[in-house]
């Protein structure tokens, strides 16, 4: 990552990735990283926040050579890592998963209320 247009690059493909994976949308990374902030680990948090930062000044000449192209290098493969390694179909999967566990809870609590209800009334 040695220019300011590979580091415009690296900056476009993580905002795609947020839209693809946290349907984080925004014309930029300033505009979506709200939205996935959330969703990101804490230690990612500071890489995001750095690259947001470093996208205000990617665009003009003379501020771009002022940036850590290293330090932000590191933190687009950082979140990189972590956005290529997000399954959705898993995390669809688990969320429905969930859903099915919380209902299948709550029809046996009521069985047993009802149950237990039927018991202390002597119908059982």
């Amino acid at each position: 990552m040695s220019d300011a247009g590979s580091l415009k690059g690296d900056i476009d493909r993580i905002r795609d990735l947020f839209r693809q994976k946290y349907r984080a949308r925004g014309a930029s990374l300033a505009a979506a990283y709200p939205r996935a902030r959330r969703r990101l680990p804490r230690r990612l948090r500071r890489d995001a926040e750095a690259l947001v930062s470093a996208e205000r000044f990617a665009d003009h000449p003379k501020l771009a050579r002022t940036l850590d192209h290293d330090r932000l290098g590191q933190a687009v493969q950082a979140l990189r890592g972590h956005l290529d390694g997000i399954d959705l179909a898993d995390r669809r999967k688990g969320m429905l998963l969930g859903i099915l566990g919380a209902i299948a809870f709550n029809f046996l609590l009521v069985a047993a209320l009802v149950i237990g209800w039927m018991v202390w009334q002597g119908q059982l």
